[in-house]
């Protein structure tokens, strides 16, 4: 009989992390595991898990008055820090195990039920090197797997990027993709990068996404008088504009992997990005990318240029990072976790 498998994510919103959880239920379609989604009731990964004909069972607050409907699953697997404690409660119902996949870097909270919901987890599966220490520091007697996120496979619309292409015809696009949150993912820096790059009338900033500090940034590309840059705000078609780009820039203060750098590989896109976090996991010591301090304006310049006058490095770079995103495959990722799944059920049979 196959695994019956609850995947539990009760995020509000459709970030990284969501976008991971969707893959993950994906590539484990190619085995032989029922799955579900426990997810927030009209929240934005129901209505793409709908979308993708992912089962569903939709919730809403008090959570733990739908444990319950847990008890016919063999595990769950938590895909984000508040659904442990929805495991938790299935786990002291039901006694079926559960597992933990964790994608931030901060270390979580010290408070009793917290430690007790990892302490009772099967085992926790960390995304990156950096992920893994903090949380082998808070939970030094637990079973650990690190386990990094999958390179989505996008697919873009030669014609829509062709369209996208028109307007800017001779110009070289430095791309961004995030949240706007700067005091996580440092759009600022871009900011003033691009300010100190104005001169080259060929080189422009395109930032997609949206947050809580879309007006703060907008406001500091109004106060420097930036005209070499652009908010394209939220995107359905985000493959598009990676295809679009001709390098990308990710310069985040704290990053757990950094899976939108996997996503710029698949489209052949050089990247600079942050030493921070576990984005050195992915593009090694400047093996696969080019690495900056995110907090010196002057490096992520430099290394624009160094890039924009280079077509050589810039070809190396795109196929350093073509190569690169195999390690990251769906498949790899997906055959990690089927096996881990059945290595807990066999220990708790």
């Amino acid at each position: 009989m196959p695994l019956k498998i609850a995947h539990i994510n009760l995020a509000k919103g459709l970030r990284g992390g969501e976008n991971q959880t969707l893959a993950i239920i994906e590539g484990l379609t190619c085995f032989d595991v029922e799955q579900t989604l426990v997810c927030r009731k009209n929240s934005p990964l129901e209505q793409q898990a709908t979308k993708l004909n992912i089962f569903v069972i939709a919730i809403q607050k008090p959570f733990l008055l739908n444990v319950k409907k847990l008890k016919s699953f063999d595990l769950f697997h938590v895909h984000e820090g508040r659904s442990i404690y929805f495991a938790l409660a299935a786990h002291f119902l039901f006694q079926k195990p559960y597992l933990v996949t964790r994608r931030v870097l901060n270390k979580p909270h010290e408070k009793w039920l917290t430690k007790l919901a990892y302490k009772k987890a099967a085992l926790i599966v960390s995304i990156s090197k950096k992920i893994d220490a903090v949380m082998r520091e808070f939970c030094p007697t637990q079973q650990f797997k690190m386990i990094p996120d999958i390179a989505r496979r996008l697919e873009c619309n030669s014609q829509e990027v062709a369209n996208l292409k028109v307007p800017f015809e001779g110009k070289l696009i430095i791309g961004h993709v995030g949240a706007l949150d700067d005091s996580i993912k440092n759009q600022s820096l871009i900011l003033k990068a691009a300010n100190q790059l104005r001169e080259h009338e060929n080189i422009v900033f395109m930032l997609l996404g949206v947050g809580k500090d879309e007006a703060q940034l907008k406001n500091l590309v109004t106060e420097l008088n930036l005209k070499n840059v652009m908010f394209e705000g939220f995107k359905t078609n985000i493959a598009d504009y990676f295809a679009l780009f001709d390098i990308f820039v990710y310069p985040s203060k704290e990053e757990g992997l950094g899976s939108a750098i996997l996503e710029a590989f698949h489209f052949k896109k050089p990247v600079i990005a942050a030493n921070v976090g576990g984005i050195p996991d992915i593009l090694g010591d400047n093996d696969y990318g080019l690495l900056i301090n995110p907090f010196d304006t002057d490096e992520l310049s430099n290394a624009i240029m160094k890039l924009y006058q280079n077509v050589a490095l810039r070809n190396h770079y795109a196929e350093a990072g073509f190569k690169r995103k195999d390690a990251f495959s769906s498949d790899k990722i997906c055959r990690d976790y089927h096996q881990l799944y059945q290595q807990i059920l066999n220990i708790h049979a």
